[in-house]
């Protein structure tokens, strides 16, 4: 069976997954991958080595310094970037070329592939004040296209994957619900082994269905990614118990072995849940009820509710029980929440002894001296657990936070959040996991009208960023609501404009 362990591989990652499993199809336990969140060099369960982190358009400033003729600009001349970066100009073939090198020798320093951050098939450029402005193309003099921007990009990563080892991974982080009809969306995702999905099917953009931004979508999208031989990672960065299960639920849902979880938040300390044997499929994944799917193992099954459906209680054969132990015959689920069940344990009587008949002693006539069994002392009662529901204004989704009676108070927090057209960021002082409800608001007239609401997971600085569907021009502004977890206690925001 697959396991996992930490070491230590450079000083800027001292707490890493090193791999003692196999590759094999349909493993029984989920393959997980740590390092998506940050810079440093990402590592997996399924293979030894690492992936370096490189931008896909994105220069330092020594790099903008040695090769300013890259930069994008808009149609003022300012100087675009991408999440604080320098926007260079991927169409541009000495870019390619150079960035290709710089990907040869990560490689060449021993790395086993490359992840691709913001491979995005959409127009992502913002000026200097974070207002997400459109390049313009340096081959036409004109704006540039969305069709023209995901040709370009597609024709880079296409080249990329040609120029790099066949063995070698290349990770494309990949906004999904770009989907993959387009024919250079499709050319692009098939440079991939594997695709990073930031949030997975917790991010906050999921919801019912089979719309643009539907759970069914989604889950489509990973299947015929599977199909075509590359792996999805489901990135979300969580401690909260029920969002951390219905994570596993749903990627146990559409995972035929090719796939994986990245949740840094939870595999240093590794979750139990992650290490849970279910066997291999008996099924694909099916609908039990509106918006509730289910998908049978050899040693389990899983349950999923889709996000903003109505609480759903389903019912499931005798003899499981959920991750805590707890016996199920049936189990009731709010929208976006997920169940994974394994067989219970059978209990194992004990025959009691039976005294052995000894000859007659001083004790009188008929008295046995046969030693008689310990009395069994019951074990000390295990803490109560505490499961605590708590339901969004909005009606959301159900998140439920887990603790110990007797364990140390939620500390206090406290939220900031700031937004612009493409991109909203903030910070939760005192909290190192979950997530903030962020709403936007557009002034219409003298009143705020919420035009959106984004649900962001909270990495363990404490930051949040979400790269978001770009705004129409307006004066908008923003509030964010912490929903809290088991060590840090819920808060809110004020408004800061845009």
């Amino acid at each position: 069976m697959p396991c996992m362990s930490r070491g230590l591989l450079t000083a800027a990652l001292t707490a890493i997954l090193m791999s003692c499993s196999t590759a094999a199809a349909d493993a029984a336990t989920p393959r997980l991958a740590r390092g998506t969140a940050d810079t440093s060099p990402m590592l997996t369960s399924w293979g030894a080595g690492a992936w370096a982190h490189l931008p896909a358009y994105g220069l330092s400033a020594g790099e903008l310094a040695a090769h300013p003729e890259w930069q994008l600009k808009d149609a003022t001349n300012a100087p675009l970037l991408v999440n604080g970066r320098a926007a260079a100009d991927f169409g541009n073939a000495d870019f390619r070329a150079w960035w290709i090198a710089k990907a040869q020798a990560a490689l060449g320093a021993g790395h086993r592939g490359v992840f691709i951050d913001d491979a995005f098939m959409e127009r992502r450029t913002t000026n200097a004040g974070g207002t997400s402005r459109t390049p313009i193309d340096p081959r036409t003099g004109a704006a540039m296209t969305e069709a023209g921007w995901q040709r370009y990009m597609a024709d880079f990563l296409v080249a990329v994957r040609a120029a790099l080892p066949a063995d070698a991974d290349i990770v494309h982080e990949v906004l999904w619900y770009k989907g993959d009809a387009n024919a250079d969306v499709l050319r692009a995702l098939k440079a991939a082994t594997y695709l990073s999905v930031d949030g997975g099917f917790n991010g906050s953009l999921v919801t019912y269905g089979g719309g643009t931004y539907g759970f069914q979508t989604l889950a489509g999208w990973i299947e015929r990614a599977q199909a075509r031989g590359t792996g999805v990672i489901l990135d979300f960065s969580t401690t909260a118990p029920a969002a951390r299960v219905y994570g596993l639920a749903s990627y146990w849902l559409v995972n035929t072995g090719l796939s994986a979880i990245a949740n840094d938040a939870s595999t240093a300390p590794l979750w139990s849940g992650y290490t849970v044997d279910l066997g291999t499929p008996n099924t694909g994944r099916y609908q039990v009820a509106t918006g509730a799917w289910r998908r049978d193992f050899t040693r389990g099954i899983v349950l999923v509710n889709e996000p903003y459906r109505s609480t759903r209680t389903l019912t499931v054969p005798a003899g499981y029980q959920d991750l805590d132990g707890v016996a199920r015959t049936t189990v009731t689920l709010a929208g976006g929440q997920g169940a994974v069940l394994v067989p219970a344990p059978v209990p194992v009587s004990t025959p009691t002894p039976t005294p052995t008949p000894v000859a007659p002693t001083d004790g009188g006539p008929g008295v046995s001296t046969a030693p008689v069994p310990p009395v069994a002392t019951a074990p000390p009662s295990a803490p109560t657990k505490i499961t605590t529901i708590t339901t969004g204004g909005d009606g959301a989704r159900i998140a439920r936070a887990g603790g110990t009676a007797g364990a140390k108070p939620p500390g206090s927090t406290r939220v900031s959040v700031r937004g612009s057209r493409t991109r909203l960021t903030g910070r939760v002082r005192g909290a190192v996991a979950g997530y903030v409800r962020v709403t936007i608001e557009r002034k219409r007239g003298p009143k705020w009208a919420v035009v959106r609401r984004v649900k962001v997971s909270v990495k363990r600085t404490g930051r949040f960023t979400k790269d978001i569907p770009t705004l129409p021009g307006g004066s908008y502004r923003v509030s964010g609501y912490f929903e809290g977890t088991g060590t840090s206690k819920p808060a809110r925001s004020g408004y800061s404009t845009f």
